[in-house]
């Protein structure tokens, strides 16, 4: 089993003591710096255009009043309203607001973040001298504006990052049930194989031993009948049951065991598939071309493709061969796998009389395939031209390359 735990450090390594962050911690306080990103930018957008509004009200509104009456121009009303905005970020940065799921404690913070933002506008107001006479009247104005004005921005970003949360909880289900589906079809590759190798040695084993045995018994019953017990009909009778039972062995039984499980799969994919192009007939002309790639991924002393992935890259050669020649009439088979990025690259090409593909329509082996590689993020075409043979091309996702 590969170890997953190599390259990541740990204490006694080296004369540095490492500390390593869970990465479900790691993760949660990346969602909270995007909570917080989200709560301040939409808060910030917010207040901003309102202090820029009320900056411009109110210098607009000065030009009109009585002489003596008139206050500061529109940069000093601009210059309170940002300390406004700042002070009100600076309180929120601070605050819990980010952090917490209820809903109380959020408004309570907000409401917290938007008195101190409204005191510390009408300070800077004084400061810049907004207003040209300071009213008690006036200054509990601008302090009721600015607390409302700025709990109204806080909730706005408030219910930005909440929207956010939810997206974030969504992506991250799907991801999750995506994660579950995919371990759920591995276990079921998994035990299809085991399944099937039980069954491959079973008819392996057992049961050709037992035709063995029958043979045995019927070759002595044959010489006995040879030696004067017995017709001449009776040994060609039995002379016959002998050839069938040993065809039934050699090849139904034998064959329905490759099926099951190829040859050599226990080795390595490649072995297998040279295996299966080894029982074509001697004028059937093949060629395999295997990159050095995928011959390291299939070292049969560190095999690092999974079992299920030798063999559905096995059953698509096994698949387009037995197409070649069975409907085909093919002369000449070529066979290729290389690396692409994550996937086996598996391709076949005859040289058959091929068929009309649009027409035709796949097969029904050729479809289960397809829709077995298109459940693990693979896929399978099929181009053929009528007399010009056929090419049968398949990606076979590689597990170890999308879970390094």
């Amino acid at each position: 089993m590969r170890d997953v735990t190599r390259g990541i450090p740990r204490r006694g390594d080296s004369d540095q003591d490492w500390t390593i962050m869970p990465a479900a911690r790691t993760a949660e306080q990346s969602a909270q710096r995007d909570d917080r990103t989200a709560l301040l930018v939409s808060t910030g957008g917010v207040l901003g255009l309102l202090a820029v509004g009320a900056a411009l009200v109110v210098s607009n509104a000065y030009q009109y009043a009585p002489a003596g009456v008139g206050g500061g121009s529109f940069g000093s009303g601009l210059a309170a309203n940002a300390i406004w905005v700042l002070g009100m970020l600076a309180v929120l940065r601070g605050s819990r607001v980010a952090a917490t799921r209820s809903i109380w404690e959020m408004v309570f913070g907000i409401a917290v973040a938007a008195m101190y933002a409204a005191v510390a506008r009408v300070v800077a107001q004084s400061g810049f001298h907004v207003y040209a006479v300071a009213i008690t009247s006036t200054q509990l104005v601008e302090l009721t504006a600015g607390f409302v004005a700025g709990f109204a921005g806080g909730m706005a970003g408030a219910g930005a990052m909440v929207s956010q949360r939810r997206l974030r909880t969504g992506s991250e289900a799907g991801a999750a049930a995506k994660v579950r589906i995919e371990l759920a079809l591995r276990a079921l590759e998994d035990e299809e194989i085991r399944v099937r190798r039980e069954v491959a040695e079973g008819l392996h084993g057992s049961l050709q031993q037992r035709l063995v045995l029958i043979v045995a018994r019927l070759d002595r019953a044959i010489e006995s009948f040879e030696s004067g017990f017995g017709t001449d009909a009776d040994v060609v009778a039995l002379k016959e049951v002998r050839a069938q039972i040993e065809d039934v062995r050699e090849g139904d039984v034998r064959e329905t065991s490759r099926m099951l499980y190829p040859e050599s799969l226990e080795i390595g994919m490649v072995p297998a598939v040279r295996s299966l192009l080894a029982r074509m007939p001697p004028d059937i002309a093949t060629r395999m071309v295997v990159s050095d790639d995928v011959r390291s991924l299939d070292d049969p002393v560190s095999p690092q493709l999974t079992q299920s992935e030798r063999l559905l890259a096995v059953r698509v050669v096994e698949e387009a061969v037995t197409n070649a020649l069975r409907h085909g009439g093919a002369h000449s088979l070529r066979v290729s796998i290389e690396l692409d990025v994550d996937c086996l690259a598996v391709a076949v090409v005859d040289d058959g009389s091929g068929f009309d593909a649009p027409t035709a329509g796949p097969r029904s082996g050729t479809k289960r395939l397809q829709e077995r590689l298109l459940l693990i993020g693979g896929r399978l075409n099929v181009s053929s031209v009528p007399g010009e043979g056929t090419r049968v091309e398949a990606r076979v996702p590689i597990s170890i390359m999308y879970d390094a």
